[in-house]
């Protein structure tokens, strides 16, 4: 007669088998749903019955690690060259940092929750306006990873700072997107820092455009929630 522990594994197998089936499952369609499209860039748009519009493709992506938030994401589409010598007058600069990586069933999945702060400078004719504000995104990947793929739906800015002479078109803004690109800590910060410099020089005086400092526990205690 068979033992019946010999039956009882099997079939606890199979259940297992199933059940990592279906949670896998349930992942990739909660990522596939978020992430969509694969294709790098961004919109840019005015919260208003008559929109204003920026749309940015970018000359340089990096994702990397960060001492106080998950991950750090840069994106321009200023040339390499012109980024680091300081030489445009014109550009785009997005600076995005995932505060925690969204986990089903623990962490809250919908566009109306913030896991994103988000800076965005825009440069034209040598004037520049800083937006800052929050928003959701799905990665697929975080700055430890070789590369990383995040999308950003519907996340929300205002104009925080600007030059005299800056005219804002977009107040509120609402930024969709998506990067998909390499991880590299060195790159984010060589860019992070020139961003920093840049920003310093056009005020005159050094300005917030980095992470708050903030333990990633408290930050994430302040929004009523951990990871």
């Amino acid at each position: 007669m068979p033992n019946p522990g010999m039956l009882i594994r099997p079939a606890l197998a199979v259940v297992l088998t199933v059940a990592v089936l279906v949670g896998g499952c349930a992942y990739v369609d909660v990522t596939r749903h978020w992430v969509g499209g694969f294709v790098p860039g961004a919109d840019v748009s005015r919260i208003s019955p008559d929109p204003a519009y920026v749309s940015m493709s970018f000359a340089l992506a990096y994702c990397g690690e960060d001492p106080y938030v998950n991950t750090s994401v840069w994106m321009t589409d200023i040339p390499d060259e012109k980024l680091m010598s300081g030489d445009f007058t014109s550009g785009q600069i997005l600076h995005v940092e995932m505060l925690f990586e969204p986990r089903p069933g623990w962490t809250p999945i919908d566009s109306t929750a913030t896991n994103l702060a988000i800076r965005y400078i825009l440069i034209a004719d040598g004037q520049v306006g800083i937006y800052e504000g929050g928003g959701f995104g799905y990665p697929i990947g975080t700055g430890q990873s070789s590369s990383m793929t995040l999308r950003i739906d519907k996340a929300t800015m205002q104009l925080s700072r600007s030059t005299v002479d800056f005219v804002d078109l977009l107040s509120p803004a609402e930024l969709n997107g998506t990067f998909s690109g390499p991880c590299d800590t060195t790159e984010v910060e060589r860019i992070s820092n020139v961003v920093n410099q840049y920003i310093t020089n056009t005020f005159g005086q050094v300005l917030y455009v980095r992470g708050t400092g903030d333990p990633l526990d408290v930050v994430l205690a302040g929004a009523g929630f951990s990871p």
